[in-house]
């Protein structure tokens, strides 16, 4: 018998030595695509709908898979903030980094940046003096860890390159916005490691027609808070991956994942920035920071409203993404008053590092500025506001069945009447009025945000007889209408900065003696 065993081993023995080839190739495959630790690198793993083909349809959106190291190139911790401890050599570059490949490609400045901050910590002081004791701000956010050389490197100004394009064109060029992206901070990965990195996946989606149904997402408010809470101190990009790979793949109109995507945005994306001294430096460079925080949120969610774009959920990214600009325009202002502070510094500032980052940020943007013909606080003002107008056009025409519609046009009409105000043009402020009559006629389909401020403002205007031109209104109405403006949104501001301080920034308590 056994004799017999071994004739059949040796005469089927090129079949048997060609299966044990095949499987041993496949599991080396695997395990060599898996075990890297770079979220550049291909994860065999997603829900089937990722891998299906299209002809000739390529999606430069890459969805990572909560891979354990950020976008900085530097370990992920669970916590934002560790302060001191992380700082000391944040920047430089390994051995191993291949600088010659990238001479006169579009990537040789990045290259250069990351040369030249790759010692920032070590040339520069990063003191905390002329701190205001009464400011009410923990030292924990005082003193927290502040990513300079991103700054610096990164982009905390993404939408100025295309400010003056059509919002549709930004659409179109998202994919490819994306593609770059990721690819830029592949190589700041690859800088900071010293270590070839794989490029950025491109994924092949198919037709909507083609793709299985997706199941709706059943996540009640309470959930998503604990979840939302549980993630809030990881890094925003992380966060992200995450959120993208466990969760976009649900229905975009059945179910909360519309509720998700506002709520991970307004709840963890969008952080505060607190002031805390007399020099605007610190002011400057934490709000240089949470923009550059939400470049990543941009740019993956432009690139998912191709395929979001007439759902719920696409509406709630276009209202983050209006929200973006409008902190974008506000980031462009906080520049123009850097480069006024940058004038009138001490010798002893020139030695910080906040002072050299910011150095470092006016002049990496002076260039583009005149390109757009941006000069000033207004001109930025102007740019933005119109960018914003198209947005939400863009959201009004776009979104199925009067979704949020309402909330759409309040926004609409708040922007016109604030910049009418602004710029003194009561026509602006006419067209504002215009809008506010047009929300009763708007079906009430999903929440309206903003209902407690129009039924002050309607209320108002009804007081008045509704007039469509605004010089009838008293000096006194348009006051009260311009206050309920300003402050609509004190009181979630209040939750969420009682939320930050409790989860973020707790204050360190005073020992009793």
């Amino acid at each position: 018998m056994l004799k017999g065993i071994r004739n059949v081993f040796f005469e089927n023995r090129f079949y048997f030595a060609f299966y044990i080839s095949v499987i041993s190739h496949i599991t080396f495959i695997i395990y060599s695509f898996n075990s890297s630790d770079s979220i550049y690198q291909k994860t065999l793993c997603g829900p089937a709908w990722i891998y299906a083909q299209e002809e000739e349809k390529q999606l430069s959106f890459e969805m990572s898979f909560g891979k354990n190291m950020g976008e900085s190139g530097s370990s992920e911790s669970n916590e934002e903030g560790e302060g001191e401890n992380q700082e000391e050599g944040e920047g430089e570059g390994k051995e191993g980094f291949s600088k010659g490949k990238y001479e006169g490609s579009q990537w040789e400045d990045l290259v250069q940046n990351l040369e030249g901050t790759s010692n920032l910590r070590k040339q520069f002081r990063n003191d905390y003096d002329q701190i205001n004791e009464n400011s009410g701000v923990a030292e924990s956010y005082i003193k927290r860890h502040r990513d300079f050389e991103d700054i610096i490197v990164k982009d905390v100004l993404p939408t100025l390159k295309n400010i003056r394009d059509p919002f549709k064109v930004d659409i179109d060029s998202a994919e490819d916005n994306l593609y770059l992206h990721k690819e830029r901070n592949r190589i700041i990965e690859e800088f900071r490691k010293g270590e070839e990195t794989s490029s950025p996946i491109t994924m092949k989606l198919s037709k909507e027609g083609e793709l299985p149904p997706k199941s709706p997402l059943s996540m009640p408010r309470e959930d998503r808070t604990k979840y939302l809470d549980r993630t809030l101190k990881q890094k925003k990009e992380k966060q992200l991956d995450e959120f993208i790979s466990r969760f976009m793949g649900y229905d975009p109109n059945k179910g909360d994942l519309n509720l998700f995507v506002r709520d991970l945005y307004y709840e963890n994306l969008q952080r505060l920035a607190y002031p805390f001294s007399n020099d605007m430096s610190y002011f400057s460079i934490d709000y240089f920071q949470e923009n550059l925080n939400k470049e990543d949120f941009l740019r993956q969610m432009m690139a998912s409203l191709a395929s979001q774009m007439g759902t719920n959920t696409g509406t709630e990214i276009l209202f983050t993404i209006e929200n973006i600009y409008y902190i974008q325009g506000k980031a462009l202002e906080q520049y123009f008053r850097v480069r006024e502070y940058l004038k009138n510094t001490t010798p002893e500032q020139k030695q910080t590092l906040r002072y050299e980052t910011l150095r470092q940020v006016e002049a990496k943007y002076k260039k583009l500025l005149k390109e757009k013909k941006i000069f000033n606080g207004m001109d930025a003002e102007d740019a933005y506001v119109k960018k914003r107008l198209d947005i939400l056009d863009t959201l009004i025409k776009n979104t199925p069945n009067f979704y949020r519609t309402r909330d759409g046009l309040f926004e609409k009409a708040k922007i016109l009447w604030e910049y009418g105000q602004l710029k003194q043009d009561t026509k602006l402020q006419s067209d504002a009025l215009k809008l506010f009559y047009q929300i009763p006629k708007i079906p009430n389909n999903g929440d309206f945000l903003n209902k407690d401020t129009f039924d002050t403002i309607q209320l108002l205007l009804r007081e008045t007889g509704d007039p469509i031109d605004v010089n009838v209104l008293s000096r006194q109405t348009k006051d009260q209408i311009e206050y309920a403006l300003r402050m609509r949104l004190d009181g979630m501001m209040a939750k969420k900065k009682s939320r930050e301080d409790r989860l973020l920034w707790p204050k360190t308590k005073t020992p009793q003696n």
